[in-house]
This record gives C-alpha cells, sequence and structure tokens, in this order.
C-alpha cells in the first residue's frame, strides 16, 4: 500500500516536471519566433515623418 502511494508520488513528480519542461520549451519557441519576427521588420526610425502616424 505504502509502495504505491510512493510509486503514485513519484509518477506526479515526473509528470510535474515534464510538464515544467514543456512549458519552458513552448515559452522558448514563442522567444524564438518573435526575435525572428522583430529581426524582420525594418527597424524603427523616429525621424521619419511616417512614424508620426505609426
Amino acid at each position: 500500500m505504502i509502495d504505491s502511494k510512493n510509486d503514485a508520488s513519484r509518477n506526479l513528480e515526473k509528470a510535474l516536471q515534464a510538464l515544467e519542461q514543456a512549458k519552458q520549451r513552448v515559452a522558448n519557441e514563442k522567444k524564438k519566433q518573435n526575435e525572428k519576427k522583430r529581426k524582420a521588420e525594418p527597424p524603427h526610425n523616429p525621424l521619419s515623418p511616417m512614424s508620426i502616424y505609426a
């Protein structure tokens, strides 16, 4: 009985750890995509007449 509780506890810990890793992976992927998108955009020029309308 105690062994099954310990096993369940260990399995829960492993699942939580896997969830945290997955969250980190998703966050890193989003960050990478945002960085790529930002680099693809033209740089902002505050002296440009069009920046008044932005």
